[in-house]
């Protein structure tokens, strides 16, 4: 396929503006030709086999191993928070739009509940909101809510909702919840990634240098907070049902977002020796933050204290003779403590090809991944994977990328009981102290197609390998028990009647 089979030049140069190679895009049209490809599932992963549960001492350890190196790693918080809060609000939106008139006991059910939303002091403040509440007009006043006349609710990013009421006038945002709960477990500086849509910029640096100063005395901590988008390189072009790219009115190409797993440039730019990753939904009010916190450092320290010893191992093998019984420690360390299945031919290769090749193995970069018991949330689950060579790895799946024609495939899937709530600690320097290029890791089969509806056609649409998904399939992982308590998300309006986002006293 040349360019001027499927392309003219005005698509060239829009490719051009928007910095994606026309070369790619070819590769992005031959995948829609293909299905999703599929993991081959080898178990589920339970404790004592794939998933760490950490006692009570081990805990406590941890967390000071974590204390005590802080002053000599430099930290970040990343939060994926680039999306608008469209999803959150979808039941409202399909209430206003809905033919038939509310019923008063729905009516009754939505005021009762409005009451007891972060955001209904806002509400309440406004005279036309207090008339459309007075008479009950619950279409008029979610229009008023949701549209961009008046709270503009649908447009706003995840990042400004209002999730937690204190009082009629201490109500956080789930941004700055973000920034009470990286100054808990950060000393001197906080430092805090946002990603972010560019049309949130503004608005996002408005409410940052609102409240910068309030949490810098709150947590008596210095914050420095850095924004990023998500690439316009990663985009992905959509097709029709023949696989023939989309248009728009004006004839334009159209492009759409490459999932999350586009952030992996955003998180490879990162100068840091550890990285908490955290969903801008999954945050909970300060006086169940402190509760939370000593698990954060536990998964830091975890991640931290393993990182040390990973590095030492490496240039022990680097600058020392390492004989066979040094070599069978090491390889008894991989398999117990990071998870690693050595390919068969491992055990009869001589010992400078094992070396070399736990040398490789090691030498990646590394996830301690937070994993919670499921209790019916949407999302993937740790599971041990079959790879080519004939070895299995640690990794967290989604339910697209189970093979369901396979009825063994199906069980192993049904019988996981543990959920990726992404609460992960990662780093993404070598022993030498650079930053790994992460693109090298990547599962590139892991992409998702999947089917759209928009404006009335049916669309394919292509995303890349998930962040904590395909893009880190060779990563060296570790997966740990958390309590439920750690994973608190908001996935819709409602989610913020939950007793964990109503719990703001003690």
């Amino acid at each position: 396929m040349k360019n001027k089979l499927l392309f003219s030049k005005k698509d060239v140069e829009q490719m051009r503006e928007l910095k994606i190679a026309s070369r790619l895009v070819h590769k992005q049209i031959l995948l829609y030709f293909n299905k999703t490809k599929t993991l081959s599932l080898n178990r589920e992963c339970k404790v004592r086999d794939g998933i760490y549960k950490i006692t009570v001492f081990q805990k406590k350890k941890i967390i000071q191993y974590y204390e005590q190196s802080q002053n000599n790693n430099k930290i970040v918080k990343f939060v994926p928070a680039s999306g608008a809060a469209s999803r959150m609000f979808a039941h409202w939106h399909n209430l206003a739009k809905r033919k038939e008139p509310v019923t008063l006991s729905e009516k009754n059910a939505f005021l009762r509940d409005l009451k007891k939303m972060p955001f209904y002091p806002l509400i309440k403040k406004d005279e036309r909101a207090k008339q459309l509440i007075i008479h009950r007009n619950i279409k008029e006043l979610l229009n008023l809510m949701l549209s961009e006349e008046g709270f503009n609710l649908t447009d706003k990013p995840k990042a400004l909702i209002l999730f937690h009421r204190y009082s009629d006038i201490n109500v956080r945002t789930a941004l700055e919840e973000h920034l009470y709960e990286a100054g808990s477990y950060c000393k001197n500086v906080c430092r805090v990634h946002f990603t972010i849509s560019p049309e949130h910029r503004k608005s996002i640096n408005e409410k940052i240098n609102e409240v910068i100063k309030q949490y810098e005395k709150k947590r008596n901590i210095k914050y420095k907070i850095d924004l990023s988008y998500q690439s316009s390189a990663t985009n992905i072009i959509a097709v029709d049902y023949d696989n023939k790219p989309l248009r728009d009115k004006d004839g334009k190409l159209i492009f759409r977002p490459g999932g999350h797993g586009a952030l992996l440039e955003n998180l490879n730019k990162l100068e840091a020796d550890l990285i908490f990753i955290k969903n801008i939904d999954n945050i909970v009010p300060e006086i169940l933050c402190d509760k939370i916190i000593p698990y954060k450092k536990m998964l830091g320290g975890l991640a931290l204290q393993t990182r040390d010893q990973i590095f030492d191992i490496l240039r022990r093998m680097e600058v020392e003779k390492i004989d066979k019984e040094q070599i069978e420690l090491i390889t008894q360390y991989c398999k117990e403590k990071i998870n690693i299945v050595f390919p068969p031919e491992f055990y009869i290769s001589k010992l400078q090809k094992r070396k070399k090749i736990i040398f490789s193995l090691l030498n990646r970069p590394l996830r301690v991944c937070a994993m919670v018991r499921n209790t019916g949330e949407p999302g993937g689950g740790p599971f041990w994977v079959e790879e080519n060579n004939k070895t299995q790895t640690l990794q967290i799946v989604e339910y697209a990328h189970v093979n369901k024609k396979k009825a063994s495939q199906m069980k192993i899937w049904s019988q996981s009981v543990y959920f990726n709530p992404v609460d992960i600690a990662c780093c993404i320097k070598n022993y030498q102290g650079k930053i790994f290029d992460l693109k090298k890791y990547v599962n590139k089969d892991t992409y998702l197609i999947t089917s759209k509806t928009e404006k009335g056609r049916t669309i394919k649409v292509q995303e890349m390998p998930g962040l904590w998904n395909g893009s880190m399939h060779y990563w060296n992982t570790i997966f740990v028990e958390f309590p439920l308590i750690t994973f608190n998300p908001v996935k819709t309006v409602y989610d913020l009647l939950r007793p964990q986002h109503q719990k703001t006293k003690s």
